[in-house]
């Protein structure tokens, strides 16, 4: 099949699966068809661990994949705070200009320029806080589908295997 869509089997069915998210499908069948002589009885029951087993490790290393981001976009939360507190010195001091020496045109733009870091490093910050980790999340509920979907096995010709 990899050959046909350029792709495995699981990997197609994600895909599908995940166009729905975050709504969940009622119902997931996974047909496959093989050469008849490819079929064994314990085929089925194999793949299902297969892909259980598959989805089970992925879930894990999402779940840390996620922790690692969230952790990521703490650290940056917390830098955008320092940066935002150097740079509402900065301002204060520009406000006050102690010692007269920076023209009011210049201390209007490096006021202005102080301000949009402030708005960049908080938005960048508060943006990876809250939006960095959903793919992880989508991900575990499309492989917690595939790990209760349904599964048949059947021949070409169309004898099915349970």
């Amino acid at each position: 099949e990899v050959d046909i869509v350029g792709q495995s089997a699981v990997d197609f069915v994600k895909k599908r699966v995940a166009r729905l998210w975050p709504r969940r499908p009622h119902a997931v069948k996974v047909t496959l068809q093989l050469p008849a002589d490819q079929i064994t009885s314990e085929l089925t029951k194999q793949t299902r661990e297969a892909v259980k087993r598959y989805c089970t490790d992925r879930i894990s290393s999402n779940r840390l994949q996620r922790g690692l981001v969230i952790q990521r976009s703490q650290r940056q939360l917390i830098g955008a705070v320092i940066g935002t507190v150097v740079s509402l010195a900065v301002i204060a001091l520009l406000a006050a200009n102690p010692f007269g020496l920076i023209p009011e045109v210049l201390r209007g733009l490096l006021t202005v320029f102080a301000s949009f870091a402030i708005a960049i490093l908080i938005f960048n910050a508060v943006w990876s806080l809250v939006f960095d980790w959903v793919p992880f999340v989508q991900d575990n509920t499309v492989l917690t589908i595939l790990m209760g979907m349904d599964l048949v096995i059947e021949s070409q010709d169309g004898k099915q295997s349970r």
